[in-house]
């Protein structure tokens, strides 16, 4: 009776320690396809905030007359010898609808689009929100309402962007958000 006692002692031990060794596991799979995931989000943002970095600090480069065509709070189309060609390109940043995001299961996700002239739109990045303001040369923050006109576009000195990115698919109910914000002021502006 005493040797059945111990094998039976024995076993629930054992089978504790195997439960114990299962949920490390499980939990140290979830932590790395966190960080996996998590890294790959602040790449990702880096790698569109860089885009957009590049392309807006070259606004109105070359250009003569108007080189802000569209300024709103999120989109932006301006105008500038992107290739450095002699030629005038027109840059347009945009974003989609969240309805068009049906492969992620993050309710919020929306593509960054960026076209060059009259060529198809080019995905930029996977966002959450994509914010404008513009600011005139003393720092003033200039009204949406005003910018339609063309001679308050002329005013433009400086942009500031906000991108925020997240993951697109929740990790223990929490999509990790990934935000970047930059007053940008182009010289050619």
């Amino acid at each position: 009776m005493g040797q059945l006692l111990e094998l039976l002692g024995v076993s629930i031990i054992g089978g504790f320690i195997m439960l114990i060794a299962l949920a490390l596991n499980m939990q140290i799979s979830d932590s790395s396809r966190e960080i996996f995931q998590s890294t790959y989000n602040q790449r990702s943002a880096i790698t569109s905030t860089q885009v957009i970095e590049y392309d807006l600090y070259k606004a109105g480069y070359a250009a003569a007359g108007e080189k802000i065509i569209q300024a709103d709070s999120n989109a932006v189309k301006f105008r500038s010898d992107f290739d450095n060609n002699g030629t005038i390109d027109t840059i347009y940043y945009y974003t989609g609808a969240t309805s068009a995001m049906t492969s992620t299961s993050n309710p919020n996700d929306k593509q960054l689009f960026r076209r060059i002239n009259s060529q198809s739109a080019n995905l930029v990045s996977i966002i959450t929100r994509f914010n404008i303001v513009y600011y005139d040369s003393i720092g003033n923050q200039l009204s949406y309402l005003s910018l339609s006109s063309s001679d308050q576009r002329l005013k433009i000195r400086g942009i500031r962007t906000y991108v925020k990115t997240e993951l697109t698919d929740a990790i223990n109910n929490l999509y990790n958000p990934v935000e970047w914000r930059q007053i940008i002021r182009p010289k050619n502006l």
